[in-house]
């Protein structure tokens, strides 16, 4: 998947209605990432610029090539990859968005066919490039963690004290964000439980003003950190992993070739199942009731993708003003109502950019809902994005 397309389905917006629900709060049963012992054998990993790098210690061979499988339930193969760099006397891999630039030996989408959880590695050493006539070096096994595309700095904002990688938790980090824009006074921080913690910083929202907290990150997993605009726009949106697994797993990478022209009806039927049962599934890993289809909702939602695509805009308001208060009174909706939108090629990589926000997500796993309204439009022009728009409201009477 592009760049440009990650970072779309990042820089997402969460109405601020009134009825936007609170932060999710920890009281329900919790699913939590892999995470304990990192590695075990003489393989290290560290995380820099959103690159992870694997690294061995020097040894008397020149060339290495390093495998990673995973048993994988339901598969008759498990899932394989065999990395061997080309250069001599190399002793790391760096597995990042573009190889060859930056030092990046391989895509994260090396990484799809493998799934978060436990997985083994072998070290092979020899004397000449490639992978026969090689003899074993180490082997050891390892835990495969989510990775989050987001950058720790942004054109937005800049970040000091905040280090994507701690070798174990607790950890306490103070940290400081240097606005670009003007910025809400509240940071979202999900947890590896899924919950999602509000954080009231202190300081300057204003632009060019300075926002500081500190935060314990006390159990091991990965966290995700928001910084919103006053209008509910992600303006950084970024991963810590603590004493976690390794994170080698994209979360944010999803296929799909977008639509060519506006849905037809029976497509607009699969996409809104498929988007409901996804949303259903995240809602049962805390104990939420399952969201149901609501028609007036699924209109208003219609609506507001239809309107997007065709005036070329990808926000909660419209040009002429409106946000989901006043659409929804439009279609004669008096219910509380909150709103997703997103930008993908696909429905599962909406629902994962939004995922992976939190405030997005607190809206998507909200105990007070029970309808939801789903919308689906082709992006406008030479693009093939699904402009995707999520309606919610309270169970009906």
């Amino acid at each position: 998947m592009p760049r440009s397309l990650l970072c779309a389905t990042l820089v997402l917006i969460l109405a601020a209605c009134a009825s936007d629900p609170a932060p999710l709060q920890k009281t329900a049963p919790t699913t939590t990432v892999p995470a304990g012992a990192v590695l075990t054998g003489p393989l290290t990993a560290r995380v820099k610029n959103r690159a992870v790098i694997l690294q061995w210690e020097e040894d008397e061979y020149q060339y290495h090539c390093l495998t990673l499988t995973q048993d994988r339930p339901g598969k008759t193969k498990p899932a394989e990859l065999v990395i061997c760099p080309n250069d001599s006397g190399r002793t790391t891999i760096t597995i990042g968005d573009t190889p060859g630039q930056d030092g990046v030996d391989y895509a994260w989408t090396s990484m799809n066919d493998f799934g978060v959880g436990p997985a083994t590695w072998q070290l092979r050493g020899g004397g000449a490039y490639g992978k026969g006539n090689q003899n074993d070096v180490a082997k050891g096994t390892l835990k495969l963690g989510p990775h989050f595309d987001g950058a720790c700095q942004s054109q937005d904002v800049e970040v000091t004290g905040l280090f994507e990688w701690q070798d174990k938790a607790p950890v306490t980090l103070d940290l400081a964000f240097k606005l670009g824009t003007a910025a809400r006074g509240e940071i979202d921080i999900t947890t590896p439980e899924i919950w999602v913690d509000q954080i009231t910083a202190k300081g300057s929202t204003s632009a060019g003003g300075t926002l500081s907290l500190s935060y314990t990150f006390d159990t091991a997993g990965m966290y995700t950190i928001e910084l919103n605009n006053p209008g509910g726009g992600a303006i950084l949106n970024c991963a810590v992993y603590v004493g976690a697994a390794i994170p080698l797993i994209p979360v944010e990478v999803s296929g799909g070739k977008g639509l060519t022209d506006a849905p037809t009806p029976e497509m607009l039927t699969t996409m809104r199942g498929q988007l409901l049962d996804l949303l259903n599934a995240a809602r049962a890993t805390v104990g939420d009731k399952p969201l149901v289809l609501d028609d007036k909702l699924n209109e208003i939602a219609q609506y507001h993708s239809d309107d997007m695509g065709k005036r070329d805009y990808f926000a909660h308001q419209d040009p002429d003003g409106l946000g989901p208060g006043e659409r929804a009174t439009k279609f004669g909706f008096s219910g509380p109502i909150g709103e997703n939108i997103a930008s993908d090629l696909s429905v599962a990589g909406a629902n994962n950019g939004l995922y992976w926000s939190a405030g997005h997500r607190s809206n998507m796993l909200a105990k007070d809902w029970g309808r939801v309204g789903l919308g689906f439009a082709k992006a406008a022009g030479a693009s093939n994005n699904i402009l995707v728009t999520e309606n919610f409201s309270t169970p009906g009477n």
